[in-house]
């Protein structure tokens, strides 16, 4: 009887070892999701913003390049480069953004995921020194 009990003891020393490291781990993961959605927070809304500006400077240049009055005929070549150039840079911007997003569902999903794979494995262990110690 002595043996058994001595063995419980090690297996219920050994399993609120592991309830530890994974309580440990599991915050490590919490502090880590919360600076990659704040990091991500802050990204998107600068691109977001450098979206806006671009989009902006092409509409103000759309017009003054459509405009009647010929004063600016001698830059029109320049012009469309550097609403080309500009139309590049938006495209950028926008698949960046999209990259960005992605990669973020991807992480919180991730996240999620191994969160709830930490909780089945926490109540399954607490059951079992629950049980080993009755």
């Amino acid at each position: 009887m002595s043996a058994r009990s001595s063995q419980l003891k090690e297996e219920i020393a050994a399993l609120q070892k592991a309830l530890s490291e994974l309580a440990t781990s599991q915050a490590e993961m919490d502090k880590i999701r919360a600076e990659e959605k704040e990091t991500y927070a802050s990204n998107k809304a600068d691109m977001e913003q450098g979206l806006k500006g671009v989009k902006l400077a092409l509409k103000i240049l759309g017009e003054y390049y459509a405009k009647e009055d010929k004063a600016h005929a001698a830059a029109e070549g320049a012009g469309s480069s550097i609403i080309g150039l500009l139309e590049v840079v938006e495209s950028d911007f926008t698949k960046g953004l999209a990259e960005m997003t992605a990669t973020e569902e991807s992480a919180q999903a991730a996240y999620e995921a191994q969160t709830k794979e930490n909780e089945i494995e926490k109540t399954t262990k607490e059951q079992d020194v629950k049980y080993k110690t009755k």
